[in-house]
């Protein structure tokens, strides 16, 4: 078993790929130049659009043959863990993850769906069938108005989520690495606390934080593939070579996982 290759940055490891990084500011420049040129510079912003579409298109196929933190394969768990995270988060309480925490994951795709309804709707409002048809004109103005508010939101979350954990997050997605969390590494079995039964939160809302945290837990050594509840033990099982999980790419060896 072996996890990420040390390097003279031993204490972060390489979660978020170039491929990625490169889609995030490119959309973000795009969206930006997009904002501030309708009705003002048309063919600009037209081309911005085309743009994001492009840059859409390449993140939904990224999505399934990208490296293991530019998948969409778990996200749906995370989106059930996102409420009970987003009110934990605004009280100043979070779990660390290495890839999107439960409230980045209901962003992307919030924002996914926003840009799309905002740049399909903007390609048919000016095309010979659909221009100047009313529902169209508002439905690209209030999902365009949507982006920007949800682009503020990010940027406020980032920086409050940089605070709270103490790290550049923004950084983070320039470098593509982030901070080895120390329990991480080597983290103790400590006891459960008696909570009562009045006290309890609702089941559904514990299991889905738990098993969104059981698989970022493992994220540090990734040649592994998240542990299963119902899994044997591995007593039972007679010791063989590990195997690479299948969420795993070519673009993940290139990141140095599971070498």
């Amino acid at each position: 078993m072996s996890e990420t290759p040390a390097n003279s940055r031993s204490d972060t490891v390489a979660i978020w790929d170039l491929p990625l990084r490169v889609w995030h500011w490119a959309l973000a420049a795009f969206v930006l130049v997009a904002c501030v040129t309708p009705n003002i510079f048309d063919a600009l912003h037209r081309l911005a659009g085309y743009a994001v579409i492009g840059l859409l298109a390449f993140r939904l196929i990224w999505g399934v043959i990208g490296s293991r933190h530019s998948l969409f394969a778990r996200i749906s768990l995370k989106l059930r863990a996102a409420p009970q995270y987003i009110v934990g988060m605004l009280r100043g309480e979070t779990g660390r993850y290495l890839g999107l925490n439960p409230a980045g994951a209901a962003m992307l795709v919030v924002m996914l769906a926003l840009l799309i309804v905002s740049t399909i709707s903007g390609v048919m409002q000016v095309s010979v069938r659909f221009f100047g048809v009313g529902w169209i004109e508002q439905a690209h103005s209030l999902s365009s108005n949507a982006v920007i508010a949800l682009i503020a939101v990010h940027v406020l979350g980032t920086l409050w989520m940089s605070v709270l954990q103490r790290e550049n997050l923004a950084r983070a997605m320039v470098t593509g690495r982030k901070r080895v969390p120390v329990p991480a590494r080597a983290a103790p079995a400590t006891p459960r606390p008696v909570v009562s039964a009045k006290d309890r939160p609702e089941p559904k809302a514990v299991e889905a934080v738990q098993a969104v945290a059981a698989e970022e837990n493992v994220s540090v050594v990734p040649d592994f593939p998240p542990r299963r509840a119902n899994a044997p033990s591995a007593a039972a099982k007679p010791a063989g070579p590990a195997r690479m999980p299948r969420t795993l790419s070519i673009h993940d060896k290139r990141l140095g996982v599971g070498s």
